[in-house]
């Protein structure tokens, strides 16, 4: 609309030309902690993990579970608590969201914290996880060794299927030859 001719107007009050902004500049994922949206999240290696929003909550989700979790010497509460919030890390990560209980739930169950494990998990469990609380790279490896579909699964569903612990654990586990196979 144009200006009533009674009003004054001054030079400095006319519209002015504006100024072209570049177009932006390319990105490359450098830094260490930067996904490349081409590649995805499914960079694998050496302590990658399974990166998720608001991890650190199931630190304190698995407090919650102290009183519930049965250590036998070395091992302590707090490396069943540490272990099974970093199970719960990586289960948040896999489905896009925070840890939540039932994550927690599943990281004490699979380890045999939780109900009545096998004798065999628990004489592995004592030794493999002695310490595991203050040895990050152990504790990882102990976490990313276990099949997705595992994590997957409901803490229901891994109790009710624990005597297969090796291979719930991701252990490779010997299949008997068959003599029908000629193996």
């Amino acid at each position: 609309m144009a200006v009533d001719p009674y009003v004054p107007t001054r030079p400095e009050d006319a519209p002015r030309r504006s100024v072209a902004v570049p177009p932006a500049a390319g990105w490359l994922a450098d830094r260490p902690g930067d996904i490349d949206p081409d590649l995805g999240s499914g960079r694998k290696g050496v302590l990658f993990g399974s990166p998720g929003p608001d991890s650190g909550y199931a630190l304190t989700l698995a407090k919650h579970f102290h009183d519930q979790i049965t250590a036998v010497f070395p091992e302590t509460v707090h490396d069943a608590e540490s272990l099974a919030a970093h199970v719960a890390m990586r289960r948040g990560g896999v489905f896009g969201r925070a840890p939540v209980r039932a994550d927690v739930e599943l990281g004490l169950t699979l380890f045999g914290w939780l109900g009545d494990p096998p004798a065999e998990l628990v004489e592995w469990r004592r030794k493999a996880v002695a310490n595991v609380g203050h040895d990050y790279p152990r504790r990882v490896s102990l976490v990313e060794a276990i099949p997705e579909w595992v994590i997957r699964q409901r803490p229901d569903q891994i109790r009710d299927r624990l005597s297969d612990w090796k291979h719930l654990l991701g252990f490779k586990v010997a299949v008997p030859s068959s003599p029908f196979t000629g193996a």
